[in-house]
C-alpha cells in the first residue's frame, strides 16, 4: 500500500493505493476537513476514465456554486 498526503490549509487529502481481499487494486481518496471525512474509491479499471475526467474538469471554465447535495 502506498499513501500520499497533501496538506492544503485546513484540509488534508490522503490518496492511498490499496488492494481488496480478492486482489483488485483501487485508490481511496480521503478528504479530512473541519472534523469530517469524505471518501471516494476508484477501482483500477476506472483509473484512466477518472484521470481524464479530472483533467477535463481542471481545464474547463469554472461553474457558479450550487447548493451541496444532501
Amino acid at each position: 500500500m502506498s499513501t500520499e498526503t497533501i496538506q492544503c490549509g485546513k484540509r488534508t487529502y490522503l490518496i492511498e493505493s490499496r488492494i481488496t481481499k480478492n486482489g483488485h487494486k483501487y485508490l481511496m481518496i480521503t478528504e479530512k476537513s473541519f472534523g469530517r471525512l469524505s471518501k471516494v474509491m476508484v477501482f483500477h479499471d476506472h483509473y484512466d476514465i477518472f484521470r481524464e475526467a479530472l483533467e477535463k474538469a481542471m481545464k474547463a471554465e469554472p461553474m457558479a456554486s450550487t447548493p451541496a447535495l444532501t
